[in-house]
C-alpha cells in the first residue's frame, strides 16, 4: 500500500510542478512590456577641489558636477546639484545651485550644471558628497528624475 501512496504522490508532484511550468510560460507570453522611449539618466561627479577656481580666483573651492544626459531632445531642463557636507550627525547641506529652465543651456540632449561650489574657510580635513536631480520637458511632457548621489563620499582639505 505504501508504494502505491508513494507512486501516487510522485505523480501528483509531477503533474503539479508540469502546471505551474506551463502556466509561468503562459503568464510571461501574455505580458506585454514596452521598452522606455528615452534613455534619461543623470551622471553626477565626486566632490573635487575646483582647480578652475582656484587658478581664476586664487581661492580654495569644493565644486561637483553633474550632467543630464538624454537620447531625445530635452527642454526647459532645471538641473540641481545639493553638495553635502558628512560630519557629527546628519549629513549638512553646504550648497545648492540649479540650471535656468527658460536658458538656451538647458536645452538638448546634454545639459550641464558645473557652477555648484562653496569657498573654503581653511584646511581641516572634512568629507564631502554630491546629489542631483532634475525637471525637464521632454516631447511636451513634464518629468522629473530622482536624486542620484556622487559615486564617492570624498576627505578633502576644505573646511567650509
Amino acid at each position: 500500500m505504501s508504494k502505491v501512496k508513494g507512486k501516487y504522490q510522485s505523480v501528483l508532484l509531477t503533474i503539479l510542478m508540469i502546471s505551474v511550468i506551463f502556466s509561468t510560460e503562459l503568464q510571461a507570453t501574455e505580458k506585454v512590456s514596452s521598452p522606455p522611449k528615452t534613455k534619461c539618466f543623470i551622471d553626477v561627479g565626486d566632490a573635487h577641489i575646483s582647480s578652475t577656481i582656484l587658478e581664476r580666483q586664487g581661492r580654495l573651492a569644493i565644486k561637483v558636477n553633474a550632467i543630464s544626459r538624454c537620447n531625445v531632445l530635452q527642454e526647459n531642463v532645471v538641473l540641481t546639484v545639493k553638495i553635502y557636507k558628512v560630519g557629527i550627525g546628519p549629513p549638512h547641506l553646504m550648497v545648492e545651485k540649479s540650471t535656468q529652465g527658460l536658458s538656451s543651456k538647458s536645452r538638448g540632449l546634454i545639459v550641464k550644471n558645473q557652477f555648484t561650489y562653496i569657498f573654503c574657510k581653511n584646511q581641516t580635513k572634512s568629507k564631502y558628497y554630491g546629489l542631483a536631480y532634475s525637471k525637464a520637458l521632454i516631447n511636451g511632457k513634464q518629468y522629473q528624475t530622482p536624486p542620484v548621489w556622487s559615486e564617492n563620499t570624498i576627505e578633502l582639505r576644505c573646511g567650509t
